[in-house]
């Protein structure tokens, strides 16, 4: 069996919850966004009141954690099992600040329901994308504390020890008028689409935990250095100069599990139906994933400056909203997608829905493997959210769990829980672990 088949202007972040470690990890990239940051359990209770550098400190109850048991789950991995899973959340809020007001304490509606979601699946591993991290780690900390952590109706608690979160390109002013509508500012204008930096970005969540000295980011990797790149022509030269890659962020996040390291590597991908040059980009960030598990890919160069590819041999797992759809459903080219699930060096496990659609498919058949709305049309969807192991990863079961969006206005659904008829579904593989 195979072996394992955050910039701006936030300065380091640490606190301690009950058996939690918030430690911030080292480095700025160059667009001085955020400050990337993790969050490590400690073994002992004896750290709570250890001192700790200049930061914020929160103390995070896990009480409502400690009852697994109670849960309606999805069948259970086996013990030998890593379950990791992506979640498109669709969390964020017109203004910076909103949502973490709102995660601040427990009462957000959509938040909740995001939250009983993950409960029912209970990966190991998430990659959270669709939510504001304008508060960087506070964002994530108020999210795994405050609606995590609580269990509702038949849903019972849970917390993540570690989670990563960094700078995003969302929403951060270019001083440029990239979607040519005469003036500078606003959405479009964004080195990625969004109304504020953080918004709509990114969250990695884990049980195991989170070799912060390897993190790789790419989110400051200029779109031009990308060789044969898809880079519209009236694009200028200065917009060049500027424009990155990633409309939000590439990260590559070692998580050590039980002896072996799997290089989480998370994305959320341009919508090709929003924004400047939006089709291009995604086409271009989705192939980067290609380039990165090529050997002889040289552009590639990381936050710390180290240049080229995964290592040789290194096993990983692609998750996150890539917004493409093999079949050519969406707003996005189908090339670089197929592309990628066609690689030998990835595995496609073409999950199996948990629950026939009654939302987003509108009654649809033939469609299995979508997981979200097309953005361009009300009655019908696309492949958008992806979980792909490397091939030497042995992969035991995945699923999309979907939920009955006609049941949105009663708890009738799919273990009681509703579904905003234009939400995402979860997306989770189960890959074997070597003991």
């Amino acid at each position: 069996m195979p072996k394992l088949a955050v910039m701006h202007d936030y300065p380091p972040r640490f606190g301690v919850q009950k058996t939690a470690l918030i430690a911030a990890t080292a480095g700025c990239l160059a667009f001085g966004f955020a400050t990337p940051s993790l969050a490590a359990e400690e073994e002992s209770a004896s750290k709570d009141n250890m001192c700790l550098p200049a930061g914020s400190v929160s103390n995070i109850s896990t009480a409502d954690a400690s009852d697994e048991s109670s849960a309606p789950v999805l069948e259970e991995a086996e013990s030998n099992a890593l379950r990791i899973a992506t979640f498109d959340a669709r969390l964020s809020r017109s203004a910076s600040g909103d949502l973490y007001e709102d995660l601040s304490a427990p009462g957000a509606e959509d938040a909740a329901e995001v939250a009983k979601v993950i409960q029912q699946v209970r990966p190991d591993v998430l990659v959270l994308t669709g939510i504001d991290v304008d508060a960087g780690q506070e964002t994530a900390e108020a999210f795994n504390t405050n609606y995590l952590a609580v269990g509702a109706h038949d849903s019972s608690g849970m917390t993540y020890p570690y989670s990563y979160t960094s700078f995003s390109n969302a929403g951060v002013e270019s001083g440029a008028d990239l979607d040519r509508n005469g003036t500078i500012g606003g959405p479009g204008d964004a080195l990625g689409y969004g109304d504020f930096p953080g918004q709509s970005s990114m969250i990695i969540y884990s049980k195991y935990p989170i070799e912060t000295d390897k993190i790789r980011d790419f989110t400051s990797l200029s779109w031009s250095k990308m060789p044969d790149n898809s880079i519209p022509d009236d694009v200028t030269d200065l917009e060049r100069s500027m424009l990155p890659l990633a409309s939000v962020s590439h990260w590559d996040v070692p998580i050590e599990v039980e002896g072996e390291t799997v290089h989480i590597l998370a994305s959320s991908a341009a919508d090709a139906s929003e924004g400047a040059n939006s089709e291009e980009r995604n086409q271009d960030q989705v192939r980067f994933w290609e380039d990165y598990l090529d050997q002889n890919t040289e552009y590639i160069t990381d936050h710390r400056g180290n240049r080229g590819p995964l290592e040789d041999g290194a096993q990983f797992v692609i998750a996150g909203s890539l917004k493409a759809d093999p079949n050519g459903n969406g707003p996005a080219d189908p090339t670089a997608i197929s592309s990628l699930l066609d690689s030998e060096a990835v595995t496609d496990p073409e999950p199996a829905r948990t629950l026939v659609s009654s939302g987003t498919q509108s009654g649809e058949s033939g469609t299995p493997l979508h997981t979200a709305p097309d953005p361009t049309s009300s009655s019908s969807s696309y492949r958008a959210d992806y979980v792909l192991p490397s091939s030497d990863m042995h992969v035991l079961n995945s699923g999309i769990l979907e939920t009955d969006a006609e049941s949105r206005d009663n708890y009738r659904g799919f273990f009681g829980m509703r579904s905003n008829d234009s939400a995402n579904h979860l997306v989770w593989t189960d890959t074997a672990i070597d003991n």
